[in-house]
């Protein structure tokens, strides 16, 4: 699926010197394409709310927004955001969970990416003769 948001409603919300970040909008796009689109619990407005702050967070973690700096007696230089804190880390990934009604961001935040594709698993024994037929 092609992209919910563009270059300007990102840059619309947040400050870069990049000007290329297609590589940004496209992994927001995978990121709710792969864990809320198949959830099918939000409407496309939500989802493309949720790919916009995506799309921000990814890029700010590439380029890290500068909180303050300071030139003195030596330079220094603060970034916001914490590394380490994955989606919780930038105010962009905070509005990603905040949006995202079901929960999903929220958990990948706390626990991380599960391992390969989501799949479902059902425990019980079926002899094989009431297997159903396909």
């Amino acid at each position: 699926m092609a992209p919910r948001v563009t270059d300007d409603q990102v840059f619309a919300i947040i400050d870069t010197s990049l000007t290329d970040i297609d590589v940004f909008i496209n992994t927001a796009n995978r990121i709710v394409n792969g864990y809320l689109l198949p959830l099918n619990m939000l409407d496309e407005d939500t989802l493309t709310d949720i790919e916009l702050y995506m799309a921000a967070h990814v890029l700010s973690v590439a380029d890290p927004r500068t909180r303050s700096e300071s030139v003195a007696s030596a330079f220094s230089e603060s970034y916001q955001g914490q590394w380490g804190f994955g989606m919780k880390g930038t105010s962009y990934g905070q509005m990603a969970i905040l949006l995202d009604t079901t929960g999903t961001l929220g958990k990948i935040a706390e626990r991380g990416f599960p391992k390969g594709r989501p799949s479902m698993s059902v425990l019980g024994y079926l002899p094989p003769d009431s297997t159903p037929a396909l």
